[in-house]
């Protein structure tokens, strides 16, 4: 979004959200750095050190194209990050660079093992793994994902099947969200290209999930949702996955929340019009229990909207309360 686009976050404002984490949280923190791409913040460096000063104990990672890594590696590693995930939709140019961009692949690579060694050198660093997002674009790549992976010293491969929504699902879901927020829900219509999923063919997913799981000894992979069969999963893109779907609400609106550049709070990282509340008002947990958000849980618990069904943050493997979201029984009275 362009008004998003426009911002940064300042390391006043990290620092505070930081400092409000570490005096409120009585379990490990778990903290993503995302973009767009975080590399190109021109402090990026301060706010892994900050994080990792002021909340020792949490655990940040940060996902990366990696093309401008090797200016950052040293400093990285220096600074305490946790976890690097690299994106890399193609074990070769050809079919990556298509994806994500003129000379991705190369440039990718070439961050990935500056990463490695700067933390050769120092002794130390993170770990590092590889996402791969499947598409109809590149499906049939993901057995040498993996072949790939264990060729630059990577032992892990995060799989995700790509989100995307058709115009009706779209929609159909808008009075629900702008119930909430008092805006427009119009974010979904960047994910409207089942297009480029329509040549997927579900057996041949399957054999190639199965395959890529198979492959090394010295790689991990894992397709999200883990907790579904290479089976189920194979249907993702097709119209059987909804009645796949177990989930009957989602759990990441009890357990985790995402901040925009500019302070606001969203509910939905997919989703950046799903906003909250903003931390130039508010305190990250004056939001998180805010009128808005509760809102926003009752309307998902309450049932699923159609755009839901094939959202990465549902795919999430997140363990929750289950009394948190649990739906209270109806009482009937006679009379």
């Amino acid at each position: 979004m362009e008004e998003v686009k426009r911002d940064q976050i300042t390391v006043d404002m990290w620092n505070g959200l930081v400092d409000e984490l570490a005096e409120s949280s009585g379990e490990k923190t778990f903290l993503t750095i995302m973009g767009g791409e975080p590399l190109m913040h021109p402090q990026i460096i301060e706010l892994v050190r900050q994080a990792k000063r002021r909340l020792p104990n949490c655990n940040l990672d940060m996902s990366t194209n990696a093309t401008l890594l090797p200016r950052f590696s040293e400093g990285l590693v220096e600074a305490g990050i946790d976890d690097v995930y690299v994106s890399i939709d193609g074990p070769t140019a050809e079919i990556n660079n298509p994806i994500r961009g003129r000379k991705s692949f190369e440039r990718a690579v070439a961050g990935l093992q500056s990463l490695q060694e700067a933390s050769r050198k120092a002794g130390r660093g993170p770990n590092i793994a590889m996402n791969f997002t499947v598409t109809g674009m590149n499906y049939e790549s993901l057995p040498d994902m993996v072949t790939l992976a264990e060729s630059l010293g990577v032992s892990t491969v995060s799989v995700d099947l790509a989100s995307y929504f058709t115009r009706e699902e779209g929609k159909a879901s808008r009075p629900a969200f702008e119930a909430v927020t008092d805006q427009p829900f119009m974010s979904w219509a960047g994910f409207c290209n089942e297009h480029q999923h329509k040549d997927i063919v579900p057996a041949r997913l399957e054999e190639l999930m199965d395959e890529a799981m198979n492959r090394s000894d010295a790689v991990e992979v894992l397709i999200a949702p883990t907790r579904y069969g290479n089976s189920e999963k194979s249907k993702f893109f097709t119209s059987e996955w909804r009645k796949i779907v177990r989930d009957t609400t989602c759990k990441k609106l009890w357990a985790q929340t995402s901040v925009l550049p500019n302070g606001q709070v969203i509910s939905c990282t997919t989703f950046p019009d799903t906003v909250m509340g903003s931390l130039r008002d508010s305190s990250l947990g004056e939001v998180f229990r805010g009128d808005a958000y509760t809102k926003m849980r009752e309307t998902i618990k309450n049932g699923l909207q159609p755009v839901c069904h094939r959202c990465c943050e549902l795919n999430m493997d997140i363990d929750v309360d289950p009394a948190l979201y649990e739906i209270e029984p109806v009482t009937v009275r006679a009379e």
